[in-house]
């Protein structure tokens, strides 16, 4: 990295004509950022937004990306179903690489401070639950990534808390994962059905990977929502070919189906499932309510205890999950 770094910067201060590229732009940047007042979990976090880009800019020279290009980004990762939120985590990303570039004077502005990311607000965006034979169409695949998928839908856990999730942190005995990576920065216990331990527990464990869930030679998967968007592609263009119902869904759109069966089936109270979720604000949670009657509304706002039906089926669970 020194190497690279020490050869950037000759040929920008010796005027030797090379263009500096992208690839050598980040080495730098990492190399330098705690000298910018980056903190490490804010560069990790960077990190993780300039490995989502690099489809997009490795191979251009940082004099080359400008407004339209970067609009283009956000069109495309929008398209891909990303969120507003993580665009906008993705463009403050590449403003740092590109603002360090202006401050070692391999460019002379940056492009990416001149978009305006107010614009790119958290929308609250209709929930639409998947169909069942979409979600099974998707699973029968029975692929590894497919089973972080039903996994998703089985506990609640966003795609990325999926993708990190190590062995050493799931309890058995207790039926929960402990989540130390996550959107809220907190630590959060996430109630593991018995379901939820079958899926795990056919996971090939790779001796010198802690994940639950990896991939080659034992990596952590990446990009999720965007494979996942792929693959449901690739469903999707089946479907039709062999005239078959079926309607696109994203990755997050389990974590959605999770919670509203959970209130349906009146596993906890919409409390207890904030606290499950991890939202900071019950409002957000508040938002599942429109899926439900108003018999399981009441139940869910006044925490209305399970049927007789539905204590036995999760005694059930814990029992088994204990043996």
């Amino acid at each position: 990295m020194r190497v690279l770094r020490q050869q950037v910067e000759d040929r920008a201060y010796f005027g030797a004509g090379e263009p500096v590229s992208w690839q050598a732009a980040v080495v730098s940047w990492a190399g330098a950022w705690t000298q910018l007042g980056i903190g490490a979990s804010t560069g990790k976090r960077y990190l993780m937004s300039l490995g989502q880009v690099r489809r997009y800019l490795d191979g251009k020279q940082i004099h080359e990306i400008d407004i339209p290009l970067l609009k283009e980004i956000v069109r495309a990762r929008s398209k891909c179903g990303t969120t507003n939120a993580t665009i906008r985590r993705d463009l403050t990303a590449i403003s740092s690489v590109l603002g360090h570039c202006v401050d070692e004077g391999w460019i002379e502005e940056n492009p990416a401070r001149m978009m305006d990311r107010s614009r790119f607000k958290e929308r609250k965006a209709k929930i639409i639950l998947p169909r069942a034979d979409s979600i099974a169409a998707v699973l029968a695949i029975g692929s590894r990534f497919t089973d972080m998928a039903e996994f998703a839908r089985e506990t609640g856990m966003r795609e990325e808390e999926i993708a990190g999730l190590e062995h050493d942190r799931v309890d058995r005995k207790r039926m929960a994962a402990t989540l130390e990576e996550t959107k809220g920065k907190a630590v959060r216990e996430v109630p593991l059905s018995t379901k939820a331990l079958e899926i795990i527990d056919r996971q090939p464990q790779f001796l010198r990977s802690p994940f639950v869930f990896w991939r080659g030679a034992g990596e952590r998967f990446s990009n999720v929502a965007a494979q996942f968007y792929a693959t449901v592609g690739r469903v999707a263009r089946k479907a039709a070919q062999d005239q078959a119902p079926f309607r696109r869904f994203r990755f997050h759109d389990l974590r959605h189906l999770h919670a509203v069966e959970y209130l349906r089936e009146r596993r906890g109270s919409l409390y207890d499932l904030q606290l499950n979720l991890g939202h900071k604000s019950i409002k957000t949670t508040e938002g599942y309510l429109a899926h439900l009657t108003p018999e399981e509304k009441l139940a869910a706002i006044h925490g209305v205890p399970q049927n007789p039906a539905q204590d036995e089926r999760f005694a059930d669970e814990k029992g088994g999950g204990n043996g």
